[in-house]
Parts: structure tokens; C-alpha cells; sequence
């Protein structure tokens, strides 16, 4: 297996309570996996761990053969937020990993604008971060993280702040781009429309402690039809674990406030 999870277990120090319980996962090389659950049952704690940007309480996590310990070039995330540099063009902000990967300034120039291009932002190169749009900035910080060519990409939630009509777009352009390259990606989303539109599987989250509940196959052919009976008929499937979870959650909240 590409990546593999074995029976990971998260807890802070500021509370007994357990973020994540016995998460286990493989993943294989080229397989574009979406985590979809309640809030708070622990998706971008899974991710941040993933990313070697938070460590496990116990457990293990592997990429291609080798422990996860802490950040690395193997893997690059992408946030809800673009997190772009204000101060640096469009261009700039897409080469500034690659001058830390060894590449001359000419070979940055080279990669950075064949990303801006398959983004479709290479007319807009020597914009400024602040004269863009919300939904370029996150084509941007998406060019910047392909430009990186990392063995696995992290999203969480990249498109949850941009409006309808823009994730439409967005959703189609990052799906043609897997489609090429097949880079193995773990998509975090509260959106279950997106996960059952981007994944080969979806692995359903439930809280209290954070933990799979069920991991589901998507069986269909791309490019996939949000509208398509069979595409809405499991949408409502998987939404509706989702929402018991939330529910029985909430339930159990209630019932200790009060017991006290």
C-alpha cells in the first residue's frame, strides 16, 4: 500500500477526551480518497497528521515505505484559504517552493508557468495577489501545489469559501488535473455532493471520538453527472450516515449535561 494509517490515536493535552480512535487506512498509489463527517469528529486533525504537521499519540503512519515523523517534501497542503503571499506576483507565488527543491531560477520559471497554464491562469502571471479573485487564488495555491509534484497531496476543504458557480469550475478543472497525473490525493470536505463527485472511495467519519464509520466504494465512470438519479441516490445514502452521526453526537451531549 501507497499510504497506510495503522491504528492511530489522537489526544491533546488539554483534555482526556480522544480526537481520534483506532484509525486505521491504506491508500493506494493514484487513488483520490475523500473524508467526509460530522464537525468535530476530526477530519483535519487526520489530515494535519498525515501532513507531519501534528504527531500521533500512538500509532503509525507510512508513505511509500517510509514513517511519517514530521513535514517533508513528500507531501504539500492545501488549505481552505489560499495562503498565498500578497507581496509576491501570481508567478512568484508558484515558484517560491521550487527554489528550495534545488531548481535553477530558469527551471522554476519553466514549471511554475506549465502549472499556471494547465490552472488556466497563465495570462494573469504578473497579477498581484490582492487584483485576483477569490477563486484564482485558489487555482493559484492549487498550481503551487502541483508545481511541487509531492508524492501526496492533502486538501482540506479548499473550496468551502468560494461561491457556487466557482466550485463548480474549480471542481471540474482539479478533476481533469487528476485525471492526467493521477497524484494520489486526500480530499477533507464537508460537502458529500464533492466526495462522491471526486473519489474512488469516501471514508465516512463519525465523532465522539473521531473514527471510520464505513468507507464507500464510488462506482462510477468520470466525468460524473451531480444530477444523474444514481449519483443522488448515493449522495443521500452517505449524507445520511453523516447526519445519524451528527445526531447520535449531539444525543450524547445532551444526555451528559444532563446527567450533572
Amino acid at each position: 500500500m501507497y499510504l497506510t494509517l495503522n491504528l492511530i490515536n489522537k489526544s491533546f493535552t488539554n483534555t482526556k477526551k480522544e480526537t481520534l480512535k483506532d484509525i486505521s487506512l491504506t491508500v493506494e498509489k493514484g487513488e483520490f480518497i475523500c473524508i467526509v463527517g460530522p464537525s468535530g469528529c476530526g477530519k483535519s486533525t487526520l489530515l494535519n497528521l498525515v501532513a507531519g504537521l501534528d504527531k500521533p499519540t500512538s500509532g503509525s503512519i507510512t508513505l511509500d515505505g517510509a514513517a511519517v515523523k514530521g513535514p517533508g517534501a513528500d507531501r504539500v497542503v492545501m488549505f481552505q484559504e489560499a495562503a498565498l503571499y500578497p507581496w509576491l506576483t501570481v508567478l512568484e507565488n508558484v515558484m517560491f517552493g521550487l527554489e528550495a527543491a534545488g531548481h535553477t531560477k530558469a527551471k522554476q520559471k519553466e514549471i511554475a508557468e506549465a502549472y499556471l497554464k494547465t490552472v488556466r491562469l497563465y495570462h494573469y502571471k504578473d497579477y498581484k495577489i490582492h487584483e485576483i479573485s477569490g477563486g484564482m487564488k485558489q487555482r493559484a495555491a492549487l498550481a503551487r501545489a502541483l508545481a511541487l509534484d509531492s508524492k501526496l497531496l492533502l486538501m482540506d476543504e479548499p473550496f468551502s469559501a468560494l461561491d457556487k458557480q466557482t466550485i463548480h469550475i474549480l471542481r471540474a478543472e482539479l478533476e481533469s488535473i487528476w485525471e492526467k497525473n493521477r497524484k494520489t490525493i486526500l480530499y477533507v470536505t464537508h460537502s458529500v455532493e464533492e466526495a462522491v463527485y471526486f473519489a474512488d472511495r469516501v471514508v465516512v467519519m463519525a465523532e465522539n471520538p473521531g473514527r471510520i464509520k464505513k468507507i464507500v466504494p464510488i462506482p462510477f465512470q468520470r466525468p460524473r453527472d451531480i444530477e444523474d438519479p444514481d449519483f443522488v441516490t448515493l449522495r443521500k445514502e452517505i449524507l445520511s450516515q453523516v447526519q445519524l452521526s451528527a445526531k447520535q453526537s449531539a444525543a450524547e451531549e445532551f444526555d451528559k449535561e444532563e446527567v450533572f
